[in-house]
This record gives C-alpha cells, structure tokens and sequence, in this order.
C-alpha cells in the first residue's frame, strides 16, 4: 500500500499539475483521517478552488465543521491579505518609516504586492501545526508551479533577511533604540527571518509528507517528474504518486476509449518505471460519477487506501 504512510503524518500536501484532481484526493484523504476519529483540518490554498463544491459544504474562509472530527476551509487571496495586514501591518510600517518618511498608505500599497499573499499563507500553515486544535492538516495546494515558488520565496526571504539585519545596523545603530528600550525595527526583521526559517524547518521535518498526484498524459507527466525532483532537492518527503483518470480496461471501451487507454498505457509505463519502486504509484480509475459528496469521496478513499 503506498500510500498508507501518508495517514500518519501531521501534515500532508496534495501536489500536482491543475486539474488532476489534487482536491478530490485530498478531500478523500480527510474524510478517511475523520472516520477513523482524528482531528482534521482540510485546507485549500488554490486560488480558484472547488473544495466546497466536492464536500457540498460552504467552507470558503474559515474553517468549517464537515464531520464530528472534521473542519475544512478555502482560503481565498482577499483573505489572506486582510489577515496579513492584520498581523503585521504595522511591523512592516515600524520597519520601512525608520529607513524612510514614509504614510501608512505606502504600507497598504506595498501590502498588496504580488506574491504576498502565497507568503503569507505558508505562516497560516505554520500556526494551525504548532497548535494542537488538530491531530492531521490536509493541505490541498495551489498547482504546482505555485507551490514550488512558495518553498524558494522561503529560502530567499531567510537568505534576505540576514542581509537585511546587517544593512540595518550599518544604517541606523539600531542599538541606540535598544538601549532606550524601544522595541527596535532590528528585532522586527530578525523574527521575520526566524519564521521564514520555522517555515522551512516545518516542510522538512518527519511529521510532513507530499503526495503528487497526476494523469496519465504527457504534459502531467513530465510536471510530475520536474516536481519531484524540485520536492527532493527542497529537502521534502514525497510519500507516493496518484495516478487519476486511469481509463479501466474491458472489452465494451469504444473505439475512442481504446485509443486512449493505449495512450495512457505507455504514459502509465514512464511512471511505474520512475516511481512504482519508490516512492511508490497508485492507480485511482476514471470514474462513471462526479466525485461530489461524503459518500463517493469514500469510495475514492477505498482506493487510495485499501484494508489490508
């Protein structure tokens, strides 16, 4: 069973190319989590998201009950930014004004940056698995690409504020506020920095894993292979690969069903070539259903995790 080492984990990311069915297996995944009576937050970070329309609940911007033992939420990027500001609005304005005479209206621009949001949310994360409000988090994340930039910005916002310490001190002998008790703009930056590193030191720790999940077709599998690597070079554990949309084979396919299949036969082959050994490959069919709703969102979690 591949993926049952994923079940154990504290968090556990849904990774892949947008529209192979990342949000089905994820939500599977914490409905399976929630049966078996753990605490689970199911959190989705895709910016165009569809958790709500497959549990059939509204959970668009806090979370909300699903199960007994099951709270999912959406996180839209308004939101996220409002929440940004919130905590740190006014560290940020404390920071730049002491380089330069700057109005709160500057901070707000700035707080609308590109980018900011996707860095914030990783901070969003971070609290929810420090906290002990859950047992497992769920993290149904943005397409691939996205989620790739959001571990490099931590590596370079960790980089950058070490410099931005040093360029501190030099420009303004911030030991003179120090000494006079104030809580310097020096301090600000240093934490920023420390919880850039909290952030990286939380995607690699034992407790973490990512599940990538694709389609047996050429453009997901070759984003497949370049996000594994990517996922391995940033130090994080890749627990398995999902296999979605598999046409099942039998004699009643049509014509068109057969040619397909035939095509997703040789893309399937790369696969298990790469990764049937390890990290390990699971097939989940295409299904003559919409996965929406409790109940079939369980059938896809027997497949995913089947009883021994």
């Amino acid at each position: 069973m591949p993926l049952a080492d994923a079940l154990e984990r504290r968090l556990i990311m849904f990774t892949g190319k947008g529209g192979v069915g990342k949000t089905t297996c994820s939500a599977a995944t914490a409905v399976r989590l929630a049966d078996a009576g753990r605490r689970v937050l199911l959190l989705s970070s895709d910016f165009q998201p569809s958790l709500s329309d497959i549990l059939e609940v509204d959970v668009r911007g806090k979370p909300t009950s699903v199960l007994p033992t099951l709270h999912a939420v959406e996180l839209d990027e308004d939101l996220i930014l409002k929440m940004w500001r919130h905590r740190y609005g006014d560290e940020v304005y404390q920071v730049v004004s002491s380089f330069l005479p700057v109005g709160r209206e500057i901070i707000d621009y700035v707080a609308g940056a590109p980018g900011l949001a996707e860095e914030f949310l990783l901070a969003y994360v971070l609290d929810f698995y420090r906290s002990e409000e859950y047992d497992v988090i769920v993290w149904d994340t943005a397409p691939a690409g996205g989620t790739l930039r959001l571990i490099k910005i931590q590596e370079q916002v960790y980089s950058h504020m070490g410099d931005a310490a040093r360029l501190y001190l030099r420009i303004r002998g911030a030991l003179e506020r120090i000494r006079r008790g104030e809580r310097s703009p020096l301090e600000i930056i240093e934490e920023w920095r420390a919880l850039a590193m909290d952030v990286l030191s939380m995607l690699r720790a034992p407790d973490v894993g990512a599940v990538l999940v694709t389609i047996p077709e050429a453009l997901a599998v070759a984003q497949t292979r370049r996000v594994y690597a990517e996922l391995k070079s940033f130090g994080l554990d890749v627990l398995g690969v999902v296999v979605n949309e598999l046409i099942p084979e039998g004699e009643s396919c049509c014509d068109l069903l057969k040619r397909r299949r035939a095509m997703q036969t040789s893309h399937l082959e790369e696969i298990l070539a790469e990764f049937g050994e390890s990290p390990g490959v699971t097939l989940v069919p295409l299904f003559e259903f919409e996965v929406k709703g409790l109940d079939q969102l369980r059938r896809v979690a027997d497949i995913l995790y089947p009883v021994p």
